[in-house]
């Protein structure tokens, strides 16, 4: 077995773990966030990018944290997406599948997957802030959005990823031609 296929193997199975983690420990999150097995955040492996502390007056409903788990876990289907695609990519380069139109493929959906996430953060902050505010007394929910230079980077990288891909399926048309020419 090649270095490559070593590595794309032990990358593949690595993700696959991220596959079956990440929904659990959304879960996991929600369903013990702001009690004595918030182990998560009081360990830092978790930090949000709002502090659930300061959005709400009241402890959080089990309603609450079953609508917040549930915006969470749609928001994480992009994360998977992801996910399923590296799975297969890194597959493909396990079996030797190096310069084929389908990595191009997935290197194009990969940079897709990489503007849902930004797409998806301008739904998902809105919408998480007020299911943690909704309890508060009336005049004290809230609503916030944001765009910061991180999500810049992101689109930025997404496009750069986007961009390869195009090159990828250029190269394996011409090499394709190539086979094919006399």
């Amino acid at each position: 077995m090649s270095k490559i296929q070593q590595q794309s193997r032990r990358v593949k199975i690595l993700f696959q773990l991220f596959f079956i983690l990440t929904p659990i420990l959304v879960c996991y999150f929600w369903l013990t966030v702001a009690t004595p097995y918030d182990f998560l955040r009081n360990t830092g492996i978790v930090q949000t990018s709002f502090d659930i502390n300061q959005l709400t007056e009241t402890p959080l409903t089990l309603t609450t944290r079953l609508l917040a788990l549930v915006t969470s876990l749609i928001y994480c289907s992009i994360i998977m997406y992801a996910l399923k695609i590296l799975i297969r990519l890194f597959g493909n380069y396990e079996n030797k599948h190096i310069f084929t139109l389908e990595n191009a493929n997935c290197y194009q959906k990969l940079g897709y997957s990489v503007f849902y996430w930004v797409g998806g953060s301008l739904f998902y902050q809105p919408l998480m802030t007020l299911i943690l505010t909704f309890n508060n007394p009336p005049n004290h929910r809230m609503i916030m959005i944001s765009f910061v230079g991180v999500d810049f980077l992101t689109l930025l990288i997404g496009a750069i990823i986007v961009i390869i891909s195009w090159v990828m399926k250029e190269g394996y048309h011409l090499a394709d031609e190539q086979n094919y020419t006399i």
